[in-house]
């Protein structure tokens, strides 16, 4: 299907990014450390299960997340950022099995690098037991790429010894990816500002709500994947969240921007039961 058709199918299911007016962005200058009490309160009837200021001395690695096997880890930089660098991607230790019906919010404020030689994420992992699953709440290529800042969804990998070529979108269970950068101010893109990433869900639900906000909690933008439940965590396993930096192919590297490191302020998850 086209990404026109798409488009058009999904703005009339009133799940396509809605542009919000823009507020004054957090400045990427924004002091090291200042988590501006690790976000906004979670409000009525939410309550924070996990939540990490990555405030341990500089160069410790952050106590509550685990490094994936093969991948390089990420350290704290002591001013209360976490430095996820080259070819680094990091689990948490706890996972997630909550009851149906339950509402998660995961959130990540964050520092895009400004290279595109690599891509930064902050993600939601959720197997189901046969195959990887995924809920990309951010996921950047960089200032240099079209793709640029990106959110969305795999539900299959066409890359893994079990499957060919396409075989996921020949199935029917390909990507659902949506381009963000446009919705920034300009001089305020992921790569030169923080904000607050969060993906929204219901456990056992068949839709993600997305979006960015400023430090004061005012949303640049808001976007939803189509509906579907295969899409969204269930309880029949835990989920994780992931953070991750890695390098593209040689041959789609785009020379540009100095810092390669994504800088990472907060994490947290709230939920409300029902």
């Amino acid at each position: 299907m086209s990404l026109v058709v798409r488009a058009l199918a999904a703005l009339a299911l009133g799940l396509l990014a809605q542009a919000m007016a823009p507020a004054a962005p957090v400045s990427a200058a924004l002091p090291a450390g200042d988590h501006k009490g690790s976000g906004p309160a979670p409000g009525w009837g939410w309550e924070t299960v996990f939540l990490d200021g990555f405030d341990g001395a500089a160069g410790t690695a952050p106590e509550q997340w685990n490094t994936m096997l093969g991948m390089n880890g990420a350290t704290q930089n002591g001013s209360g950022q976490l430095d996820v660098g080259q070819a680094a991607q990091i689990r948490t230790n706890v996972g997630w099995s909550l009851p149906p019906g339950t509402q998660v919010r995961v959130t990540a404020s964050l520092l895009m690098p400004d290279t595109s030689a690599n891509y930064a994420a902050f993600w939601v992992q959720h197997p189901n037991g046969d195959d990887p699953r995924e809920l990309d709440v951010i996921e950047s290529y960089g200032p240099f790429k079209s793709t640029g800042a990106q959110l969305g969804s795999h539900i299959c990998y066409d890359d893994t010894p079990e499957t060919a070529v396409n075989a996921c979108v020949a199935t029917g269970r390909g990507p659902e990816l949506w381009p963000v950068t446009h919705a920034f101010p300009a001089g305020a893109e992921p790569w030169n500002a923080y904000w607050a990433y969060s993906g929204e869900f219901t456990i056992g639900g068949d839709s993600v709500l997305f979006s960015a906000s400023d430090a004061e909690g005012n949303r640049i933008y808001e976007s939803g994947l189509l509906p579907d439940v295969r899409r969204v965590p269930s309880n029949t396993v835990p989920f994780h969240l992931r953070l991750s930096n890695k390098d593209v192919l040689p041959e789609n590297v785009v020379l540009g921007g100095v810092r390669r490191d994504m800088l990472v302020d907060w994490v947290r998850v709230d939920v409300k039961y029902p």
